[in-house]
Formats: C-alpha cells, sequence, structure tokens
C-alpha cells in the first residue's frame, strides 16, 4: 500500500492521456460486453432450439411466394408429423418510414410454433379472420393497442384493386426470449381470400413438425432432393441449424467474438502505447528510485500497476455500461431487425475482467523489459 502514492504520482503525471485512455479502454469493453452478450444469448437459444422444427422456403426469390401444393406433398412424407403454411406482406402503417408488414398464418402454425405465438392469438384468429395479433414491441413500434384499427400499405395488391390492408388488433402478448423481434400475424385464409385469383395458393414458408427429432436433417434433405428439379427449388433448415454459429440464419456467434477481439486489440496497440510512452518519459526517475534500493521487480510492479489501473477501471466500467445498454439496442436498430438482448451473464464479466488483466500485462511487458536493461549511469549522466 505505501508504493500507491508513486502510482497515482504516474497517473496524474499527465492527467489528459490517461483519461483519454480510460475512455478508450470503456468503450472497447463496452463493445466487449454488448458482442460477448450477444454470443452468450445466443448459445443459449442455440441449446433451446428444438430439434423437431423444420423450416422450409424457396431456394431462390419466388415474388409471391411458391404453391401451396409443395406442402401438401411434404405432407405425405414418412415421418412428418403436422406442418403448416405462411405467407407475409410487407408494407407500412402511416408513414412510409414507418416499415412493417403482417405474417399471415394457418390453423396449424401456433401449435408447432407455441414459443412463438401463444394459443390466445392463434385462437382469435381462428374465431375472426378480420383480426390480427401483434407482439408488444411491434405494437410499441406502430404505437396500437387492443381495438385500434390498422392499415398497412403495401406493395401486394388485393383482388379489388387497393394495396391497403386493413384489420383490427386483438391482441397484444409478450414475446418469449426464443422469438424477441417485433411481430404481426394474421389469418391465412384471409391473406389467399384477398388476393387476386392468379396468385391465391401460394405461400411463404411451410414449418414442419417431425415425429422423430434424430431424423430431422436428413427429413430436411429429402425435401430439398424431393424439389431439386421442380420449378420451385426449396432450401430446408432444421431449427437447430437456423441457430447454429456460422451456417445459422441468426447472427453469428463466431463473428461477435472477432468484433469483439477486434475491438481489444485496438485498445491495447494504445495502452501499449501509453504505458510505453510514460515509462520512457521517466527513465531518469526510475534511475534514481533504482539507486535509492528499488528492485527492478519492484519497478516491474509499479509499471504494472500503473498499465492495471486504467484498463480494469474501465474494463468494470465498460461492462457495466454494456448491462445497461443491452436492452436499449432494441430501440436503436430497424423495427424488423429482431435481434436478441445481449445477456451479461458471470462469465461475460469473466472474460471481460480476465481480458482487462491480459491487456494491462502486455501493454506494460515491452516497458519492463526495457527497465531491467536500464543502464542507470547512462541515464543519471544524461548520455540515454
Amino acid at each position: 500500500m505505501k508504493y500507491l502514492p508513486l502510482v497515482w504520482a504516474a497517473l496524474r503525471r499527465k492527467p489528459v492521456r490517461i483519461i483519454i485512455t480510460f475512455l478508450s479502454v470503456t468503450v472497447a469493453f463496452t463493445l466487449f460486453g454488448l458482442m460477448i452478450g450477444l454470443s452468450a444469448t445466443m448459445d443459449i437459444m442455440a441449446e433451446k432450439a428444438r430439434a423437431d422444427r423444420i423450416w422450409t422456403m424457396a431456394r431462390f426469390d419466388s415474388p409471391g411466394g411458391i404453391p401451396v401444393t409443395i406442402a401438401r406433398r411434404i405432407e405425405q412424407m414418412p415421418g412428418i408429423k403436422r406442418l403448416a403454411v405462411m405467407n407475409f406482406v410487407p408494407g407500412y402503417i402511416d408513414d412510409p418510414k414507418t416499415q412493417t408488414g403482417v405474417m399471415f398464418i394457418d390453423d396449424v402454425y401456433g401449435s408447432i410454433f407455441p414459443d412463438q405465438i401463444p394459443p390466445a392469438a392463434t385462437a382469435l384468429l381462428r374465431r375472426d379472420r378480420t383480426m390480427i395479433a401483434m407482439s408488444r414491441p411491434a405494437a410499441e413500434r406502430i404505437k396500437k393497442k387492443v381495438g385500434d384499427r390498422v392499415t398497412i400499405v403495401s406493395s401486394k395488391e388485393r383482388a379489388d384493386g387497393s394495396k391497403n390492408w386493413t384489420y383490427t388488433v386483438g391482441h397484444i402478448w409478450e414475446p418469449s426470449s426464443q422469438f424477441p423481434g417485433p411481430l404481426i400475424v394474421g389469418a391465412y385464409d384471409s391473406y389467399d381470400n384477398a388476393m387476386p385469383p392468379g396468385e391465391r395458393g401460394k405461400m411463404g414458408e411451410v414449418d414442419i413438425e417431425v415425429k422423430d427429432p434424430a431424423k430431422a436433417p436428413a427429413i430436411a434433405e429429402q425435401i430439398d432432393r424431393m424439389f431439386a428439379n421442380s420449378p420451385y427449388p426449396t432450401y430446408s433448415m432444421t431449427e437447430k441449424m437456423v441457430y447454429a454459429p456460422g451456417d445459422g440464419a441468426l447472427a453469428d456467434q463466431a463473428r461477435a467474438r472477432k468484433v469483439a477481439a477486434i475491438g481489444l486489440l485496438m485498445i491495447l496497440f494504445l495502452t501499449a502505447n501509453v504505458i510505453a510512452n510514460s515509462v520512457r518519459e521517466r527513465f531518469v526517475e526510475f534511475a534514481a528510485l533504482r539507486t535509492l534500493g528499488f528492485r527492478t521487480s519492484l519497478l516491474a510492479a509499479l509499471v504494472a500497476a500503473e498499465a492495471a489501473v486504467p484498463c480494469l477501471l474501465g474494463a468494470i466500467t465498460g461492462l457495466a455500461l454494456a448491462a445497461v445498454l443491452g436492452p436499449l439496442i432494441p430501440a436503436l436498430l430497424p423495427p424488423n431487425f429482431g435481434i436478441p438482448l445481449p445477456t451479461i451473464a458471470l462469465r461475460v464479466v469473466f472474460w471481460g475482467l480476465t481480458s482487462a488483466v491480459l491487456m494491462a500485462a502486455l501493454s506494460a511487458a515491452w516497458p519492463i523489459l526495457r527497465l531491467s536493461r536500464l543502464d542507470v549511469a547512462a541515464v543519471l549522466s544524461g548520455r540515454r
């Protein structure tokens, strides 16, 4: 403890420099916390993903969707327990900047995805085809409540020539952590009947539940082989594949970790440069301390402490900011982005503090090596 004044004096020597270093480390660890927290969340989502669900869609862009007859053929395959079809109407409400859309689902969809759309919402759509239901983030985005009328202006034209899709909000639900994004749903029948005759009987996706989860990957491959040479080739993924790192439709955990690592490497370069300059400017002081009996190991500890203070304080502050900013991310992103919230769990804090200690050690390594080779006589005589 008696050496703390020396560390404090070194930090106060160039206050602007040390404040900028602290702020830079804070920003880096805020990014680290958000990225690693997002990766932790997606690991949890991957663990929760069901192995018995398959998502099948058009392999290539197909305006209007693909024929529902494809779903009927899939339904006849061995191992299929049940399936649902859906289509999507994109558009905007009131202002083109308020982009949104409705996912129109059939009566089976809710039983396959009860964790995405609650039973109360699907029961409402079965009871009244003029209603829509939405998650809380979607309701807050478009500022609607139960009983309000919603008109979505879409590029999809109805049979009556109108591009206005008008419904009544009948239910608002709280989203699950597995499906956190804003979502509005309506009844597939109401969508299909409203389309021009030539555009009816089309879907955007087939969602399948299989009898044996272990056979889901093989069934997904079999579906794609079945339609490989048809006018509408398909692309099928199990839900486990959707959430898998590198291959899934969600953000890549490895990519999030790389972003975090790049941020830390940039700050490592900054802190190493700051500590190296600080030690170089004080060679005379260190030489004087050597003459007073300070061992090289003690001088090394002083330099390491000087590097550790901004790194550890910046890491703690940055991780705390990440925990505060995490829940605010959905409000800062496009409305339909649907990114999961970062989880600032204990392991994220552990890796953050471990990285801060490692950063401090690496930043101090070269200055400590130079101090170990310090020629006291040459420094004090001004020859160095």
